[in-house]
């Protein structure tokens, strides 16, 4: 005879998801003090910019962000934004730090990507762990990287300009010096542990179609990508790499390190959502399948629930063992309705041993609070719906929102954390 939830076991549902706290396995920088002050908070919850940014103000993501920041500020209801913005000044006069431990008071760790180019405004990765339970990690954004090692051959003399362009000896010595360099940082990351894993944003520039093939293959392709695209603009695009095969050779050259390494790091990708930068077709994890047989050691991350493209990235997680689904970025982006939705389609197929929890907070703390907040809102309707309707037990459901949140990401990343099952709440069932 079936057991029905009671209202105790489905109360020590939602403390479980109150008080679990979550490992967030992909958020940026917060920015240093004087630009928490003087950035627009109005970017929170959406990837607009320029004009199009003040139209999310009759968005329903906004709205409800705007409800949840009275009353992490404690103003009264009908305070509009600009008393928001005034009593957020008011307490970052006071005392940034209290806002911002208040922010991540959930959190047990953060693995950040900060391969911003504006790392002059932000804090370095290492500070945040002064506001979270554990140290805080690195993940290396591989076209930054690039970029950077680039950047610091041209300071050198070491990359080809003006007739030199012309050189095919001159271009391809520049090319094969670049490549050594690359890799031997990336070797150098799998080995520090200070780094958790790799992120690429490919996505942004030349989308997440990555050609495979032999090695050779590879390099000529990557070759002429770097020789043809690459170098005669390289100096105006500041070394940004918009370069498509190029970047897929970086890409794979990641991963063949990853896989051949002792040690095993995931690389995560940006999928779906994005500004409107994004070739927005392009975003659809779909297009890493070919990536994804070809590496089947390498344990890949497909980022911000690769919204709008859920339900394809929850059947690339449940058909490829290699493949993991992050929830992050519908969370404040997206509205109630959506986020719900959102964690129902990663639900349908997926196992929940392979979807991972994150904020992708960024700049502002309150990102992170508002992520966090909403997050676990979206689980506890979600998952106490299927309880109710007995999909699923209260032990189970307890199993899940611990695996998502904590678990998945400590065993993925290799963490070695402990979760400590006397802080989730007088009377949750299912801990062990």
């Amino acid at each position: 005879m079936a057991e029905y939830p009671t209202a105790r076991s489905l109360a020590n549902l939602e403390q479980c998801v109150d008080t679990c706290p979550a490992i967030d396995n992909h958020a940026h920088n917060i920015y240093r003090q004087y630009h928490l002050r003087a950035e627009n908070l109005l970017t929170i919850t959406t990837e607009a910019s320029e004009q199009a940014l003040e139209d999310t103000r009759t968005s329903l993501p906004h709205l409800r962000a705007a409800r949840q920041l009275r009353m992490l500020y404690r103003l009264p209801e009908d305070a509009d934004w600009e008393a928001i913005v005034e009593k957020r000044a008011e307490l970052l006069n006071q005392d940034p730090d209290v806002l911002t431990m208040k922010c991540l008071a959930n959190t047990q760790t953060i693995l950040i990507d900060d391969g911003f180019d504006n790392a002059d405004i932000l804090e370095p990765y290492q500070e945040h762990s002064r506001f979270t339970r554990s140290r805080c990690k690195r993940l290396i954004r591989i076209e930054e990287l690039a970029s950077d090692i680039l950047s610091s051959h041209y300071d050198q003399n070491l990359i080809p300009t003006g007739p030199a362009l012309s050189d095919h000896k001159a271009c391809s010595l520049a090319w094969t010096r670049f490549l050594a360099d690359f890799e031997a940082a990336i070797a150098a990351a799998i080995e520090s542990q200070e780094v958790a894993g790799f992120k690429s944003a490919i996505c942004f520039t030349t989308g997440l179609a990555i050609t495979t093939g032999s090695d050779d293959e590879i390099f000529q392709s990557g070759f002429r990508s770097f020789q043809n695209e690459f170098l005669p603009d390289c100096v105006a695009s500041d070394f940004s790499i918009e370069a498509k095969d190029m970047n897929g050779a970086l890409v794979i050259r990641t991963c063949k390190l990853i896989a051949d390494a002792e040690i095993a790091k995931p690389l995560q990708f940006h999928t779906g959502i994005g500004n409107k930068e994004i070739p927005v077709l392009e975003s659809n994890p779909a297009c890493l399948q070919p990536l994804i047989a070809a590496f089947p050691t390498v344990q890949i991350v497909l980022l911000h629930a690769s919204y709008p493209y859920t339900r394809i990235a929850g059947h690339l997680a449940t058909v490829f063992k290699n493949v993991y689904l992050d929830i992050g970025a519908v969370f404040p982006e997206v509205s109630r309705d959506g986020q719900e939705r959102v964690l129902r389609e990663c639900l349908e197929l997926t196992p929940w041993s392979k979807l991972l929890w994150s904020t992708d907070g960024h700049w502002f703390p309150e990102t992170f609070w508002l992520a966090d907040l909403q997050g676990r809102e979206a689980m506890k309707r979600v998952f106490g719906e299927y309880v109710d309707k007995g999909d699923l037990t209260v032990q189970q459901a307890v199993r899940a929102v611990k695996a998502v949140l904590f678990e998945n990401a400590n065993s993925l990343y290799g963490l070695g954390l402990r979760l400590d099952v006397s802080k989730l709440g007088g009377g949750v069932v299912g801990v062990d």
